[in-house]
């Protein structure tokens, strides 16, 4: 069995996610379950938590069909940790489930990653709306900043996964604008030629390209206004 990384930055979106997985493997989804270890987010998950993983995962199930580790948040897994926790994702048993969560994947070590299974959770409608003018407010400032601002920018932002999804879709909106005296407005075949990037940022991410990387690579291309 492969581990599964669940990637977005609205944690409970995750853990909503992590909780349709386990009711399939758990009976009822019981996260006081026996044959389940759950970490929620914000516990301190240091080289005796993996050492606790390891040490669980290799007791028989009680009554599940295997056993099943969820960590909720894996921002604050030590480096020390991760390693610890290598040789646990490359030999878990048959029937055992590992979930982690993250809001990106940006902490993570590549030896991690690599033994992952990564799921980039798509976005809900309601995420949609809360997000939406947040964002639309931050890219009519970026078409005016230097690129030097622009990177200040990518490195403070915590969300980046749903930062990409509502640039394409802010660049959307900016194809069907019409064009007007009263205010600057960006090229069409400026705004064409980085859409194109966008999309294919969107594919870089599902092969699991660091965001941040990304990110950057498009603060390069990105137009500005006249």
């Amino acid at each position: 069995m492969i581990a599964r990384l669940l990637i977005s930055p609205n944690i409970e979106r995750g853990v909503e996610e992590i909780k349709k997985i386990l009711a399939s493997h758990i009976p009822g989804g019981n996260t006081n379950h026996p044959d389940l270890l759950y970490i929620k987010a914000g516990e301190k998950l240091g080289i005796a938590e993996a050492k606790r993983i390891k040490g669980f995962f290799s007791l028989k199930p009680y009554s599940a069909s295997g056993r099943a580790v969820v960590l909720e948040d894996t921002s604050t897994l030590t480096a020390e940790a991760q390693n610890a926790l290598l040789k646990t994702l490359e030999e878990l048993p048959r029937e055992a489930i590992l979930i982690l969560g993250a809001a990106s994947d940006d902490n993570l070590l590549p030896t991690i990653l690599s033994r992952c299974e990564i799921i980039r959770l798509k976005p809900k409608s309601d995420d949609t709306l809360e997000y939406h003018s947040k964002y639309t407010e931050d890219l009519d400032k970026l078409l005016n900043t230097s690129l030097e601002e622009r990177f200040e920018y990518i490195e403070k932002l915590k969300d980046r996964e749903e930062f990409l999804h509502y640039m394409v879709y802010f660049f959307r909106q900016k194809m069907v604008e019409p064009i007007t005296h009263a205010r600057p407005s960006l090229a069409r075949l400026e705004v064409t030629g980085f859409l194109k990037e966008l999309l294919q940022a969107e594919k870089w991410a599902k092969q699991n390209v660091n965001i941040r990387a990304i990110l950057e690579y498009l603060m390069l291309k990105m137009p500005k206004k006249d």
